[in-house]
């Protein structure tokens, strides 16, 4: 039985994250300073939450950008997997993935990983488009990437 494994990583720009991981893969980030958590985990530092944290500081310390290697990359939507391909500091549309624009931020908004895939590089040709669970969030990581100065 794999135990789901949970590290709160403090400080960064978006405030504390919750991660967790089953062991194999990581399955879920939690902005605490926006989402209330619900469910039941085992405080541990896995080396997959290790490598998860180590990635966090590393993205929001501009050091270097990468495709997390504790994905479960057969599990994603298309959609969510066009969006690893999005370089730091870039964006796409949500036009640029489909016709239909509420559809892509539909499956955008149900990413469980964010920044680890990050939707958030998937904007609106009308503003910078919504983000689950918090526009703030998105704006700040959009900022922290210069892909928008507000």
């Amino acid at each position: 039985m794999n135990f789901i494994r949970g590290k709160v990583v403090y400080n960064l720009a978006v405030g504390d994250v919750l991660i967790l991981s089953d062991g194999i893969f990581l399955k879920k980030l939690v902005f605490l300073n926006y989402e209330k958590v619900n469910f039941h985990y085992i405080e541990n530092d896995c080396q997959i939450l290790k490598k998860a944290e180590e990635f966090l500081i590393n993205y929001f310390e501009k050091k270097i950008w990468y495709q997390f290697e504790f994905i479960d990359y057969n599990s994603l939507n298309p959609i969510l997997k066009k969006t690893l391909k999005i370089p730091f500091g870039k964006f796409l549309y949500y036009s640029d993935f489909s016709k239909f624009p509420r559809y892509v931020g539909k499956i955008l908004s149900l990413n469980v990983i964010p920044i680890f895939v990050p939707c958030h590089r998937v904007i609106s040709k009308s503003g910078i488009g919504g983000y689950t669970p918090s526009i703030e969030i998105k704006k700040i990581l959009l900022k922290h990437e210069s892909i928008i100065s507000f």
